[in-house]
């Protein structure tokens, strides 16, 4: 195993606590404003998909009007994934949300990922306060799994640390499955938070440093200035680990 990365992974679960409060905002955001099960579940795909920055909208209306037209299918999983082309034979988990998603319209495999992640974090992780479906999984079974939501963030971390697998996103997708426990591979998410904080881009071009000014652009981080000096004590440490030859 690429003795970097379990030094990474051991960075990230220790420093939870700072990407914690951004996530927990941002479904404070999508959901709290809701009553119904179909708004919670509509906001959450709507915020999740605009969230990219090239999204088809041609086909990304043609995917929300069969949402919309869908009201009472939405109130559970199981209807959910009927919704998306699943059948009443299709298993109640992560990765059916997953696998089926990345079938829609405007789709893809990281969209999908983020989706449900944030399902998950609803319902099994930290912010399960906010729950809105009775049948999700309340835990990852032996068949069910999650998978990292790789953007140019990522795929830049892996390139610079050396990637030990497939720079795509199965590739680092397998490779951290195989060499990591999948009861804790959520800890992963946290890869973005701190690489996006420590990435200044001009172009084609990234330089790894803190960048004050992307964690000023997140809504829900910390903004007094000891949190801010500490995390930017980390963000230095995490650039050490990332560049350690």
């Amino acid at each position: 195993m690429n003795k970097k990365l379990q030094d990474i992974y051991a960075f990230l679960k220790a420093n939870r606590s700072y990407n914690k409060p951004i996530q927990i905002g941002s479904y404070k955001m999508a959901l709290l404003p809701y009553e119904t099960t179909f708004e919670k579940v509509y906001a959450l795909l709507y915020n999740t998909l605009n969230s990219q920055s090239q999204v088809n909208m041609d086909k990304s209306a043609i995917f929300f009007k069969r949402i919309a037209a869908s009201k009472s299918n939405l109130n559970s999983l199981a209807d959910f994934l009927k919704t998306i082309g699943g059948t009443a034979q299709t298993p109640l988990t992560y990765k059916s949300i997953f696998e089926l998603l990345t079938k829609q319209e405007s789709w893809g495999d990281k969209t999908a990922a983020l989706f449900v992640k944030a399902v998950y974090h609803c319902h099994v992780g930290y912010a399960n306060e906010f729950h809105f479906w009775n049948d999700a999984p309340k835990e990852l079974s032996k068949e069910d799994e999650l998978f990292l939501p790789v953007d140019a963030v990522i795929y830049f971390i892996f390139k610079t640390i050396g990637s030990p697998c497939s720079n795509t996103f199965l590739g680092i997708n397998k490779y951290l499955k195989i060499n990591f426990s999948k009861s804790n591979f959520e800890v992963w998410d946290d890869l973005w938070f701190w690489g996006f904080i420590t990435q200044k881009s001009s172009g084609k071009t990234r330089i790894m440093q803190f960048n004050e000014e992307k964690y000023w652009n997140l809504l829900d981080a910390p903004k007094d200035q000891n949190t801010i000096n500490k995390t930017k004590q980390l963000a230095n440490q995490f650039i050490d680990l990332i560049k350690r030859n």
